[in-house]
């Protein structure tokens, strides 16, 4: 199979060596994983080092520089880009690649499942039947047409694509945890204009592949965990994010020519969303 470089942005976090770990235990051995890491936080990783394994001091700081410093290092025809903290399935990569080879001119991803449960994790998908909150807040993403998987609403807001059917073509977005891609394909610039945490960097960067003509696909076949349940943080931090998120949302939906009106509609839905769960977490507590 054609060979792949793997490409991680790390701080050296505690779950990068379980991750290159799983990788190299899988099916198809990566021909080199590149831990991309600020040159300050290099000494983290020194014990990670191996026969395919290499660390790459970056003079950047930020997941998408970091990345794309990788990205301009790597020799492989294929290339993953891999959070640090994803757990690759023993056939993932092999299904990934295969999957690639039957498709130029596109990217590919897994799909995602929670560690801790078992169960398929997406972002913005119906779950049961539908209350009229529920059908509001896809209202104010999308206008009347409401849910569509995989897309970019009318807002800026990405949906997810509900396990089944596995494999999905013509994706409007890809979460940036898990994504091969053909090297020739791969953007190379720091497309990223923000510091601090790279919230919805996945949405710039699936529109900037979309305009190079990247068609952007899953493979049902192959999968990942993810623990999901280090996202719960306590109501301070969650308002502080909320506001980080929506400060790069409001530059997306500019560079998208998406509704800002729209955008800011789904905010106050979606806040009072996430004040309802942490409500009946802390009644069930």
């Amino acid at each position: 199979m054609t060979p792949v470089s793997v490409v991680i942005a790390t701080l050296g976090g505690p779950s990068l060596s379980a991750t290159i770990d799983q990788l190299n235990r899988g099916t198809l051995r990566p021909a080199e994983i590149l831990i991309c890491i600020p040159a300050e936080y290099a000494h983290r990783v020194e014990s990670l080092s191996g026969p395919n394994v290499s660390i790459l001091e970056t003079p950047c700081r930020g997941q998408v520089a970091q990345r794309a410093y990788g990205f301009c290092a790597v020799t492989n025809p294929f290339v993953l880009q891999l959070d640090d903290d994803i757990g690759v399935r023993p056939d993932c990569l092999e299904h990934l690649v295969r999957f690639l080879e039957r498709h130029p001119r596109s990217s590919v991803i897994p799909k995602f499942f929670d560690v801790a449960t078992g169960g398929y994790n997406a972002f913005h998908t119906p779950t049961g039947s539908q209350s009229l909150f529920r059908r509001l807040l896809f209202r104010a993403i999308n206008g009347p047409q409401g849910y569509q998987p995989g897309q970019i609403g009318l807002s800026g807001v990405n949906m997810g694509v509900p396990e089944e059917p596995g494999d999905w073509y013509g994706l409007g977005w890809v979460p940036g945890g898990c994504v091969l891609h053909r090297r020739e394909d791969l953007i190379l610039a720091d497309y990223y204009p923000f510091p601090g945490k790279a919230f919805s960097e996945d949405l710039f960067h699936s529109l900037l592949l979309r305009r190079k003509g990247i068609s952007l696909l899953r493979c049902g076949a192959a999968a990942c965990d993810l623990d999901f349940s280090s996202a719960s943080v306590g109501p301070i931090r969650l308002a502080r994010d909320y506001l980080d998120y929506r400060t790069k949302m409001d530059a997306f939906v500019k560079l998208a020519g998406a509704s800002r009106l729209r955008f800011h509609w789904y905010l106050a839905l979606n806040a009072l969303r996430l004040l309802g769960e942490s409500a009946r977490k802390r009644l069930g507590a």
